[in-house]
């Protein structure tokens, strides 16, 4: 499960986080449909437990997938970026009242009618398709979207905003559902992203999987049969409880019901040292639970990640001047722990004013009066299709980790009836990489211009200059049949409950 918060700037320059109406700072990413009602936050997050209910969590994960995931409800298909701008939705009506009680609004302001200048931040790794979804969702739940930004980003303005000086800081970002690492340079209140990397399906999710497929195989083992499909959402509670509980203590007592029956699980945090192991006597057999050796492979994948992002960045650990940690999923002491033994120093667990939950959402705010101030960097490297030894392969034109904004032309040599094919990835092979859009040239005579641009926001542009004339490639944008005003007005029609 993820969360998002939503800050503003107050009057004195400060970013503030908004509590929603439950009075939290941030609020489930879930979504729970009652008919045509659908409630988001706390009460759908309260609805997993309960058998056959319509629950959507983790959409962002498939923000920008076409056919990994359907969302359908009551017959209509959403989308991921659909089921985005429903929760969306929720935190327009959460602002709304909250600016209506600041009396920053006439009573009078209709909050169909009303666009609420807003930045929304995605995963450092998300491609130019994930942003502008984002970006359709955030239109139509009726924000008006100044920018799109980078987590790890938000982050780092966040804690870095107010230094002194020169740091380089590296932010490592452990959501619910995705992972970023980002290094970012702050001199004199300005940021400037060196480099960003990161995952879209790494995150507290798949350590919450960890202890749920072991509290289910240890039910087996002691019953002899599985748990019933009725009673899954009650172990993922219990799962997702243990792993908040193993950040506090060494060990935790699970005790699941299904079918009748009752079973305890221990579960352990990590594997102490006793004198015998200390021998090197380890007991191989063991067959006790540790979540941090069960998290090896999870662990393994971050640190390749840190690994390529400093190596991107042209930087060693000790070129750093600090690390920050943000997302909720930073508090298991195994991820500190990995990033101190890598890096050699000690990791500030709380930074005063900086929180693992709010940071990202304070830093879009800080982002929204300081745009001028930030450089960021293109996520994915863009290319189109050309002719190698008569074999189709990728010349990328703009290359992953390039500030923005860019824009790079360049001409090539056409054949009859072309087709410029736009591709987003790191690969030579286009099936390797993504498609994101094509546009049918005719007979050119001779050479054509392409031109490739990113903006600010990481939002993609591409044309071709040809026989005297210019052609903007439409890209695919939606990743559906709903265009941005059809979803706005299917939006409309959502009863969003708070």
């Amino acid at each position: 499960m993820t969360f998002s918060c939503m800050s503003y700037i107050d009057e004195n320059g400060v970013p503030v986080v908004i509590k929603n109406s439950e009075g939290k700072e941030s609020t489930p990413s879930v979504i729970w449909f009652d008919g045509k009602v659908a409630y988001v936050g706390e009460k759908a997050n309260a609805r997993k437990i309960m058998a056959n209910s319509p629950i959507y969590e983790c959409v962002k994960r498939d923000i920008g997938k076409d056919t990994v995931h359907r969302y359908t409800v009551n017959g209509i298909n959403y989308g991921a970026y659909g089921l985005s701008a429903i929760i969306l939705k929720k935190f327009k009506l959460e602002v709304y009242n909250f600016f209506k009680k600041k009396n920053w609004l006439s009573q009078e302001e209709n909050i169909n009618d009303l666009q609420i200048p807003a930045v929304i931040t995605v995963p450092a790794y998300f491609g130019e398709k994930q942003r502008l979804e984002t970006r359709i969702a955030g239109i139509a739940a009726g924000f008006d979207v100044l920018a799109i930004i980078n987590e790890p980003t938000a982050a780092a303005l966040t804690y870095g905003i107010q230094l002194n000086g020169s740091q380089k800081i590296l932010v490592f970002d452990l959501g619910g559902g995705t992972f970023d690492v980002t290094i970012i340079e702050m001199k004199d209140g300005e940021a400037k992203v060196l480099a960003s990397d990161g995952a879209d399906e790494l995150g507290g999710k798949d350590w919450d999987e960890i202890l749920l497929n072991y509290i289910l195989y240890d039910f087996e083992q002691k019953t002899k049969k599985e748990i019933p499909d009725d009673d899954i959402w009650e172990v993922k509670k219990v799962a997702t409880q243990s792993k908040y509980a193993l950040s506090e203590t060494e060990s935790v007592n699970t005790n699941v019901n299904g079918g009748g029956d009752c079973i305890e699980t221990i579960l352990y945090r990590e594997r102490t040292t006793t004198e015998d192991e200390d021998l090197g006597l380890l007991d191989l057999d063991d067959d006790k639970f540790y979540f941090e050796e069960r998290s090896e492979n999870l662990l393994t994948n971050c640190k390749a990640i840190l690994s390529n992002t400093l190596e991107t960045a042209g930087i060693t650990w000790n070129d750093l001047d600090e690390i920050v940690l943000a997302g909720g999923s930073c508090r298991m002491p195994m991820i500190p722990k990995m990033i101190e033994k890598l890096s050699g120093r000690s990791i500030r667990k709380n930074i005063p004013g900086f929180s693992y939950d709010t940071a990202i959402s304070q830093g879009a705010a800080l982002y929204g009066r300081n745009r001028n101030k930030v450089i960021d960097v293109t996520s994915k490297s863009i290319g189109i299709e050309v002719k190698e030894n008569g074999r189709p392969v990728i010349e990328q034109l703009i290359r992953k980790n390039t500030p923005l904004p860019i824009k790079i032309t360049q001409k090539f040599k056409s054949e009859a009836n072309a087709v410029l094919k736009v591709f987003e990835g790191e690969s030579k092979s286009p099936d390797e990489c993504v498609l994101r859009g094509r546009l049918e040239l005719g007979n050119p005579e001779g050479e054509v211009l392409v031109a490739l641009s990113i903006d600010f926001n990481g939002l993609l542009i591409a044309s071709v200059e040809a026989n005297g004339s210019i052609a903007t490639l439409k890209l695919q944008s939606e990743g559906g049949d709903i265009d941005v005003s059809d979803l706005t007005e299917l939006i409309k029609k959502v009863d969003v409950r708070l």
